[in-house]
C-alpha cells in the first residue's frame, strides 16, 4: 500500500481526473475533465443520471487505457463529506450519492473525493476532540526523521472541557517538525512526527514543554488501546514517571491526517525522567544520570553486551542522555550493563544481593507486571528504558514505559511474556528465577489488586474508547487500510484480552490481600484524598490516625476536627492512611 500511495502522490502533480458515465455516453476518449485548482484539488460540475453510475480515472483514451488507472470510492457514499479513494487497474462502476448535479472534488495527494451539492461541507474531523493545525514552511513535505522543518501551529479546543486554545489561524505559533519512529515511520502511510516548539507550551492540559511526539498508532487495531492501557497500567502500578498522552485530531498543511496521540517524549527533565543530567563527554561524575534504551536496532549510538556471554545474543543499549560519550562514560556504561548481565546469570539464585545492588527490584517488578498485564511480548526486546541517577547509592531503574505496539496481540494469555515469545525477551526470564524478585512481584501485584487496579484499568479503557469513538471513525475513513472504524467493538475486544491475562496472572500470583481486610480498620469519620505526593486527611472530630507504607513503617498524625491535614509521602507507592489504601504517584 505504501508504494501505491507514493505513486498516487507522484502522479498527482501532472495527472488529470476524468469521469465517464451516461452523461457522456460512456465515452472514455471524450470524458468530463476536472480542472486542477490552485490548491491542487481537481474540481468540476457533473450531472449524474442512471442511478448515479460513473467511472473515474487519471488517464483517458480507449477502455484498455482508461481502466489502468481507475479510482474507486471506499465505503458508503454521502454528499458534502470527504470519502477515501483507492486505485485499481480495473474496477466496476461506482455511484454518486444520487442522480443530481454535484461539484466533484478530488484530492489525489490524500486520495479522497467529495460530492458537494452546495450544502454545508461535513468536516473530515469529528469535532469531538481538540484539533491541532500544523503548516510547514511553503507546504514542504516531511520526508525524513533527521531534518527538522520550520512550521507553525495552533490548537483549537473544539469546546473540550479543560483544554484551552493555543495560538490561532491569524496568529499561529512557531515550531519545528520531523518524522520519528522506526518501523512505524517506514511501514505505514500514516506517519508519526516529533515536534520541537519554539517556546514551551502546556498542550492539552499536560505540563509545559517544547518537546512532544505525535504518535500515529497506525498499527493499533485494538481500538487505539495499546499505549493508553499500557500507560494507564503503569500509572496504577505506581511507576516513578509515566509519559502523559492525549488524543488529538491533526490537520497538516490544510489536510486532515487523522486521529493522533500527543505524547510527552522520554527525556531528562524535572517533570519527566527526573535525574541529574550528565554532560556529554564528561570525564568525572560519570555514574549518573543515565537514560538508556534496550534497543532492537543497532543503528543508533550504542554500546553492546552479549547476553550471558553469547556472541549470538547481542544486547544493544542506545544511550539517550548523555548523547555523546567520553571514554570514561563509555567504559562506565559498558561496565554497568556487563555487571547487571553477570549478576542476572549468576548460578546462585538464592542470593539476590549482587543484582539488587545494581537494579531496583521494586521498580522492575512494577515495570514487569505492567508488561504482563498488556501481554507485551516485545517489552524487554526494544523500547525498554533504564535510568540511573547520580550517586553511589543509586540503582538502575527500569522505565519509563513507552511502546506497546505489539501488546494485546499474541492470542495466548495463558503464559508469561518470556515463555515462547515472538520477540526475544532480554533478561526478564532469567531474573524471574530469583525467588526474591518473584516475592516482590507478588507483593506489588497484591497491592495493585487491593487498590482496585484491575477495575480502574478496565473502566478507564471503556471511557477512553467512548471518548475517541467519533474521531476513530473519521480516522478510519481517512485511512481505510487500517484504523478502528468501530471503536466500541475494538475496545471491548481489547478489554477481554486484558481481563483474560489478569485472570491468568491471578492463578500465578494470587488474588490480592482483599480490601475487606483493610476496611475492617478504616476510620469511618476520616476522609482521605490524594493530590500528587500529598495525602489529604480530614476528620469530623479530633482524632489520631496512622499512616503506613506497604513495608509496615508507620507514623501517627493528629487531626483537629474539621481541618484538612496534608502529609507528603516520601516516595511513590501504596500507603494505608486511617485504614484507607491509597496510591501516591
Amino acid at each position: 500500500m505504501a508504494v501505491l500511495l507514493t505513486l498516487c502522490a507522484a502522479i498527482g502533480a501532472s495527472a488529470q481526473v476524468y469521469i465517464v458515465g451516461p452523461f457522456n455516453n460512456w465515452k472514455p476518449d471524450a470524458p468530463v475533465e476536472l480542472t486542477q485548482r490552485p490548491d491542487g484539488i481537481y474540481a468540476g460540475s457533473v450531472t449524474f443520471t442512471d442511478q448515479g453510475q460513473f467511472k473515474m480515472s487519471t488517464v483517458k483514451g480507449k477502455w484498455e487505457e482508461f481502466d489502468t488507472e481507475t479510482l474507486v470510492i471506499s465505503g458508503d457514499v454521502t454528499a458534502n463529506t470527504w470519502l477515501p479513494l483507492k486505485r485499481l487497474a480495473t474496477s466496476p462502476n461506482v455511484k454518486a450519492p444520487s442522480t443530481s448535479t454535484y461539484t466533484v472534488m478530488v484530492d489525489l495527494e490524500s486520495m479522497k473525493i467529495m460530492f458537494s451539492d452546495g450544502g454545508t461541507p461535513v468536516t473530515a474531523w469529528s469535532q469531538t476532540l481538540p484539533l491541532l493545525h500544523i503548516d510547514t514552511e511553503n507546504g514542504a513535505s516531511i520526508v525524513d526523521k533527521e531534518t527538522y522543518l520550520t512550521a507553525t501551529y495552533y490548537l483549537e479546543s473544539m469546546g473540550v472541557e479543560g483544554v484551552k486554545d493555543i495560538g490561532s489561524a491569524e496568529a499561529p505559533l512557531t515550531t519545528q517538525i520531523k518524522g520519528r519512529g522506526n518501523y512505524s515511520w517506514v511501514g505505514f502511510d500514516k506517519k508519526p512526527y516529533r515536534l520541537k516548539l519554539t517556546d514551551k507550551q502546556a498542550l492539552l492540559g499536560m505540563p509545559s514543554s517544547k518537546h512532544w511526539a505525535l504518535l500515529a498508532h497506525a498499527d493499533d487495531s485494538q481500538g487505539f488501546q495499546r499505549n493508553f492501557a499500557g500507560f494507564t497500567a503503569s500509572e496504577l502500578l505506581g511507576m516513578p514517571w509515566t509519559p502523559r498522552s492525549q488524543p488529538v485530531e491533526v490537520v497538516l498543511n490544510g489536510k486532515y491526517i487523522g486521529l493522533y496521540f500527543l505524547t510527552e517524549t522520554i527525556r531528562v527533565a524535572k517533570d519527566r525522567v527526573n535525574i541529574t543530567e550528565q554532560a556529554d563527554e564528561a570525564t568525572t561524575d560519570v555514574d549518573g544520570g543515565w537514560l538508556v534504551e534496550i534497543d532492537n536496532y543497532d543503528t543508533d549510538p550504542h554500546v553492546t553486551v552479549n547476553e550471558d556471554g553469547n556472541p549470538n545474543m547481542p544486547v544493544w543499549f542506545t544511550y539517550k542522555s548523555p548523547e555523546v560519550l567520553s571514554t570514561q562514560q563509555n567504559d562506565y556504561l559498558v561496565g554497568q550493563m556487563q555487571a547487571i548481565d553477570n549478576a542476572i546469570y549468576a548460578s546462585d539464585k538464592s542470593n539476590p544481593a549482587p543484582l539488587e545492588a545494581l537494579v531496583d527490584f521494586d521498580v522492575l517488578a512494577r515495570y514487569y507486571i505492567c508488561q504482563e498485564i498488556l501481554d507485551d511480548c516485545e517489552s524487554f526486546h526494544g523500547s525498554c528504558y533504564l535510568n540511573r541517577n547520580r550517586g553511589a547509592e543509586c540503582k538502575w531503574l527500569f522505565g519509563p514505559v513507552w511502546d506497546f505496539g505489539n501488546a494485546l496481540g499474541r492470542g495466548d494469555s495463558q503464559k508469561f511474556i518470556w515463555q515462547n515469545p515472538p520477540f526475544h525477551q532480554v533478561w526478564i526470564g532469567e531474573i524471574y528465577k530469583y525467588p526474591k524478585f518473584v516475592a516482590t512481584v507478588k507483593q506489588v501485584w497484591s497491592d495493585f489488586l487491593d487498590a482496585h487496579g484491575e477495575e480502574n484499568l478496565l473502566s478507564a479503557m471503556t471511557a477512553f474508547g467512548n471518548r475517541i469513538a467519533a474521531a476513530a471513525a473519521c480516522d478510519a475513513r481517512r485511512w481505510p487500510e487500517y484504523g478502528n472504524a468501530d471503536e466500541t467493538v475494538r475496545t471491548a475486544a481489547a478489554r477481554r484480552i486484558v481481563e483474560q491475562k489478569i485472570a491468568w496472572l491471578k492463578t500465578q500470583w494470587g488474588e490480592g490481600a482483599g480490601v475487606a481486610d483493610i476496611a475492617a480498620d478504616r476510620a469511618a469519620d476520616v476522609t482521605v484524598a490524594v493530590s500528587g505526593r500529598d495525602i489529604l486527611l480530614t476528620a469530623a472530630a479530633d482524632t489520631v490516625v496512622t499512616i503506613a507504607n506497604i513495608a509496615g513503617q508507620s507514623h501517627t498524625v493528629t487531626l483537629p476536627a474539621g481541618q484538612t491535614v496534608t502529609v507528603t509521602a516520601p516516595a511513590p507507592g501504596f500507603y494505608i492512611a486511617a485504614g484507607h489504601k491509597v496510591l501516591v504517584k
